[in-house]
């Protein structure tokens, strides 16, 4: 499938989970699972570590959604706590997010970088009409992809020096806290070093190429779908 078309497929996806109803979450939930099937299992673990690193952003979701949203309380007996809409609700924002999540990490594990690249390009077309220079950020986008991964060396091979001193060391909110801090502290560090150590390099942008007119149905089909899902 052409890279313009994964897409433009994601974010018709992307936009009908996050505002679609549960028959929506449903039919994105079955496309996942029909995609990730098929692939190995490697795929599916990568999303499986993705979520893994926003679960503290899911749990403030499902906090804010619980407490704040009004309705019918969950525990009667209490004047104030989490309801039923906020619960329903919040499932369903949390649902629409980790299926937003398999959907980029497919995109991102099924397409090369220079074809992603050249599709974005290709996407920000309209951008050169009005004068603005689409290859400069298309550039941008390919110094982040590789910041990134230079990232996830650096915070895979991590230090004793993040442990926290002996007086704090059980495992405490304090200890968690200062291993954050710690981390933080030292990414930032190593990716400023690893920044200014680095040599410059040339970075070819590949040449963006039509998608074939027949593969535009996808588009259409997935559109189709959530329009009678949400109707």
């Amino acid at each position: 499938m052409h890279p313009v078309i994964k897409i433009i497929l994601f974010l018709i996806y992307a936009t009908a989970v996050a505002f679609g109803g549960a028959s929506t979450l449903l039919a994105g939930a079955v496309l996942v699972v029909a995609l990730y099937l098929p692939g190995p299992r490697e795929r599916l673990l990568l999303a499986l570590r993705m979520l893994r690193r926003m679960r503290w952003f899911f749990l403030s979701i499902a906090l804010v959604y619980l407490l704040f949203t009004p309705g019918r309380l969950l525990f009667s007996v209490w004047p104030w706590g989490p309801t039923v809409e906020g619960l329903v609700e919040g499932g369903q924002r949390i649902a629409s997010l980790v299926l937003i999540v398999f959907a980029v990490n497919l995109l991102l594990r099924t397409t090369p970088r220079p074809a992603l690249i050249s599709a974005i390009l290709w996407c920000l077309m309209p951008l050169a009409w009005v004068g603005l220079p689409r290859e400069r950020l298309a550039v941008r986008i390919a110094l982040t992809l590789d910041a990134v991964d230079s990232v996830q060396v650096i915070y895979r091979h991590r230090s004793r020096d993040d442990e926290p001193p002996a007086a704090i060391r059980p495992a405490s909110l304090k200890a968690r806290l200062w291993r954050i801090g710690a981390t933080a502290q030292r990414l930032v560090t190593a990716v400023i070093e690893q920044a200014e150590s680095a040599p410059a390099v040339a970075i070819e942008v590949p040449r963006p190429s039509n998608p074939p007119w027949i593969q535009w149905l996808y588009p259409l089909l997935l559109v189709a779908l959530f329009t009678v899902l949400g109707g």
